[in-house]
């Protein structure tokens, strides 16, 4: 009778309570939440890293922009100067002030142009990072629908 308490087990009891450890043996909830914490953690290593290089890139792709810039608004601010003296210097004999008037009208058109090209080159640049927000958009809605809320 000691035998039957202390040992093998009764029939009336679970296998995984009998001590019998023969079948799998169902996942706690720590060792689920372990798992689940291990994948968050991965994820948000694999992100973190996605965005750094994403960021690295728009940086470098800035730095280089905005060296060429400078380098061409210095280089074409003096080009300009100088015609600009040199076309004022060989008309002001025969036209005076209109010479000044024209230059001026004729730049303000340039700047009105390349101001708008600007603003259409900025309209159709893509969004820095969206490969990042893309992926964090899809961990959303990933973990939307494992929680049962469905996707956004």
């Amino acid at each position: 009778m000691r035998e039957a308490a202390s040992g093998a087990g009764s029939a009336s009891e679970p296998p995984e309570m009998s001590g019998d450890n023969t079948g799998p043996a169902a996942p706690g909830v720590r060792d689920t939440l372990a798992r689940l914490a291990a994948s968050f953690a991965a994820a948000v290593d694999t992100r973190v890293q996605l965005a750094a290089l994403e960021f690295a890139e728009e940086r470098a792709r800035t730095r280089d922009r905005l060296t060429l810039i400078v380098v061409a608004a210095i280089a074409g601010a003096f080009s300009l100067l100088a015609a600009n003296a040199l076309l004022v210097v060989v008309l002001w004999e025969r036209l005076g002030w209109i010479t000044l008037a024209a230059l001026t009208l004729a730049w303000g058109a340039v700047a009105l142009v390349a101001g708008q090209r600007l603003s259409a080159l900025a309209r159709r640049e893509r969004r820095p990072f969206d490969a990042t927000l893309a992926e964090f958009e899809r961990d959303r809605d990933w973990i939307a629908e494992r929680v049962g809320r469905g996707p956004r």
